[in-house]
């Protein structure tokens, strides 16, 4: 189900005015083209919290303790490579036999640190590890369909 377009909070505002001059739900939602379910919704938040301002989310609970966000955290991310065009494989590979190791470096990684990226076709292609292997770096597994180890998940991304 794709994401409905969230209503501007000027809309919202009408609504309410609207709402409080008498008019009906069913005369809010055809004057304003507007679902009306949606007008309810609007009236009925309004009632409650007496605001038509997005309220916080709850959101998914952390799978990661405050003491692990810092470790990750701490040093940053390293190198940032700017890519314009579509990125492949060897441009991929390219980008790491540049990166990876000044990074590691520059981050003050000790010995034994694991390098982490996800199931993207360019980073699991047969070509892809074995130059991991053939540098002797470790990756660290990433099964598929696991958000709960995406860093920019965790940190409040997608």
């Amino acid at each position: 189900m794709a994401k409905t377009k969230e209503l501007s909070k000027d809309t919202r505002n009408k609504i309410v005015d609207l709402h409080q001059a008498g008019k009906t739900e069913s005369a809010i939602g055809k004057q304003l083209g507007v679902k009306k379910s949606t007008v309810g919704a609007i009236i009925r938040k309004w009632k409650t919290y007496k605001t038509t301002d997005n309220l916080p989310r709850s959101g998914a609970p952390r799978k990661i303790s405050p003491r692990g966000v810092k470790m990750i955290t701490r040093t940053g991310p390293g190198r940032l490579i700017r890519v314009k065009e579509r990125m492949n494989g060897a441009m991929y590979r390219e980008i790491l036999s540049k990166n990876l190791l000044p990074s590691a470096r520059a981050l003050k990684m000790k010995h034994g640190w694991v390098f982490q990226h996800d199931n993207d076709p360019k980073h699991t292609a047969r070509a892809m590890k074995e130059w991991l292997r053939k540098k002797h770096f470790k990756v660290l597994e990433w099964p598929s369909q696991s958000p709960d180890l995406n860093p920019i998940e965790i940190f409040g991304g997608s």
